[in-house]
């Protein structure tokens, strides 16, 4: 989802992943005074590790941002 992307000139020019506040459809994640930075970073981080490795036959991964598709396709390579 548009909660966690990639962003090629995160941290410094070095790429990375960018938790979203506004992308994430939780209103617990949402709420600024509920979950500090950091904390919602994590916490999305850790959504993401559990639904991707729940996968016993295989994980299929789309994102519905652009850039995130594009190194997502990167890693993977040309079918």
């Amino acid at each position: 989802g548009p909660d966690l992307v990639w962003r090629g000139e995160a941290r410094g020019g070095a790429g990375g992943w960018v938790a979203q506040r506004e992308g994430s459809k939780d209103p617990a994640f949402r709420s600024r005074t509920a979950v500090g930075g950091e904390e919602f970073d994590r916490l999305v981080r850790h959504v993401y590790k559990v639904l991707l490795t729940r996968g016993l036959k295989g994980t299929v991964l789309y994102s519905t941002d652009a850039e995130t598709r594009a190194m997502l396709r990167g890693l993977v390579g040309p079918r």
